[in-house]
């Protein structure tokens, strides 16, 4: 596998990186698996969850890959035994399953539309902690990291219901750092901007995207490897003194 030079105190580390089958949590997992971490790849998609472990696997990394709803208890339960049979218990938990963003008006939204959007992006994150923290509080050492966006930071085009998860999940975030440092938890959050996926690609025109690099003080779009490059550098030693903080990967669209 390429490596990470700087992070060499990842190798052997258990990770699981949740929405992994594709887009940014995919880039996580191989970044990680680069690093020499043995990585759980997760999603919805099997077919999509394979293509990243064979990505993984073809360059000598360790992982394996697994489907999971992660808004149920019971699933990150069966999802736990497995990762503790195959590795042992998660030394970092990089929560980015989500995805609800598509704008929809506060008067056009639909009760269902909500409590999905709230299950989705924020409660499959408080699941998820609660399913892997208590072993590291075990352990008295882990690493979690949430994936929130720009959307929580500022308002933004995508729906209300988005926004509010997003920015609710970078609270949550905090409260896991004061909770959790004590016992040798860290606790931290991503945000990024517009980031070049399979959504972007296929809804936003290129001129459109030239419009939005423009704004940007750093004059483009950010990529799947600017936030994987982020997950690195939180998850390992060289951040060891960060907790509670969210990382603005925006180009400089976010400011605070």
């Amino acid at each position: 596998m390429e490596q990470n030079t700087n992070y060499s105190d990842l190798k052997g580390k258990i990770v699981l990186v949740t929405g992994s089958s594709k887009a940014l949590g995919a880039e996580t997992a191989r970044r990680f698996a680069s690093a020499g971490a043995r990585v759980i790849v997760h999603g919805r998609d099997e077919q999509a969850i394979a293509n990243v472990v064979g990505s993984i696997e073809s360059k000598g990394g360790e992982c394996f890959g697994v489907a999971a709803d992660v808004t149920s208890t019971a699933a990150l339960k069966l999802l736990q035994s497995r990762i503790r049979e195959k590795f042992g218990n998660v030394d970092i938990l990089a929560a980015f399953a989500g995805g609800m963003g598509n704008p929809v008006p506060i008067l056009d939204m639909t009760e269902e539309h909500w409590r999905k959007t709230m299950d989705v992006d924020l409660h499959s994150k408080f699941l998820a902690v609660k399913t892997f923290a208590p072993d590291m509080k075990a352990k008295g050492q882990g690493n979690i990291i949430l994936m929130s966006s720009g959307s929580g930071r500022l308002v933004s085009q995508a729906s209300a219901a988005y926004g509010a998860a997003q920015a609710a999940t970078l609270m949550f975030m905090r409260h896991l750092a004061q909770e959790l440092g004590p016992f040798g938890i860290r606790a931290n959050a991503i945000a990024p901007g517009i980031v070049r996926n399979e959504k972007v690609e296929k809804f936003m025109p290129a001129e459109m995207q030239d419009r939005v690099s423009e704004s940007l003080p750093l004059r483009r779009l950010g990529t799947a490897e600017d936030v994987a490059q982020a997950a690195l550098f939180l998850a390992s030693d060289t951040s060891s003194w960060i907790t509670g903080h969210a990382l603005d990967v925006s180009g400089g669209k976010v400011m605070l």
